[in-house]
């Protein structure tokens, strides 16, 4: 059977769309958790929500029930975060939340001639001048890191676009590719890794979103599992962009499985 018959020492698992969906838990989410460290497998949370940091992310999941330490928490910010320290001297010019931006403290901001656009969660302040602005300094030699590039989130009130979608638009006018820090990224996967000091053969990835979660795990030869919640909808596995090791109706079920 080769690689879906090794046992997992690991999960890494999304959290919106997965676990939780317009602030409510799924039903079994909290005690699969609690399932899965009991079974003594490590988990991490990889995460593409770019507009809060890991802290906050760690409050809200404790205020919804969930047993989780702020060091499990993955996202594209924190991956974002470890790259610009390994860019020794590096300038950044950012289109991410003042919070977020906050958080990146450390790097020096250059809105003149940076070394990096930094494209994250933006929202309404995605408009023709910051854009043009971000063009300009691309063209002028800078280049493009994108902390995810989804191309739409599902808020609680309705369907909004992401920071993917500013982010292509960023590409075709500059004839740049952006650094993406996020989920597939083979980047951000290999910080969950090494975090956890395991081989991708140990680890199984388990998400909603075939072309972030399930790409992702198959590009580091990493086993799958796409729930039927959050992103999901049948007609991705008509002719998929990545072939999940298994499919199940919600997270719930990896308690009869593993």
């Amino acid at each position: 059977m080769g690689m879906t018959t090794v046992n997992p020492k690991a999960f890494l698992i999304d959290l919106d769309g997965t676990l939780y969906f317009k602030n409510e838990p799924y039903p079994g989410a909290v005690q699969t958790v609690r399932y899965l460290r009991e079974k003594r497998y490590q988990v991490r949370f990889l995460t593409n929500i770019t507009a809060k940091t890991p802290k906050m992310l760690h409050d809200e999941m404790r205020a919804l029930g969930f047993d989780v330490h702020e060091s499990e928490i993955l996202n594209a910010s924190y991956a974002c975060l470890l790259y610009l320290r390994s860019q020794p001297r590096a300038r950044c010019h950012f289109l991410v939340d003042d919070f977020v931006k906050s958080y990146f403290n450390e790097i020096p901001t250059d809105n003149e001639s940076p070394d990096f656009v930094v494209v994250g969660d933006y929202g309404d302040r995605f408009d023709f001048r910051s854009l043009n602005q971000a063009f300009r300094l691309l063209m002028d030699g800078a280049e493009l890191i994108a902390l995810q590039k989804s191309p739409y989130w599902v808020s609680p009130e309705e369907i909004r676009l992401d920071c993917g979608a500013f982010t292509a638009l960023l590409e075709y006018a500059s004839n740049k590719t952006a650094k993406v820090m996020g989920k597939p990224s083979k980047l951000f996967f290999k910080i969950a890794l090494d975090s956890l000091q395991l081989p991708p053969s140990e680890v199984i990835m388990v998400g909603d979103d075939i072309t972030t979660d399930i790409l992702g795990a198959e590009r580091m030869e990493m086993r799958s599992v796409l729930v039927r919640t959050g992103k999901f909808k049948p007609n991705q596995l008509e002719s998929p962009t990545a072939n999940p090791t298994w499919v199940l109706d919600s997270v719930s079920d990896l308690q009869r499985m593993f």
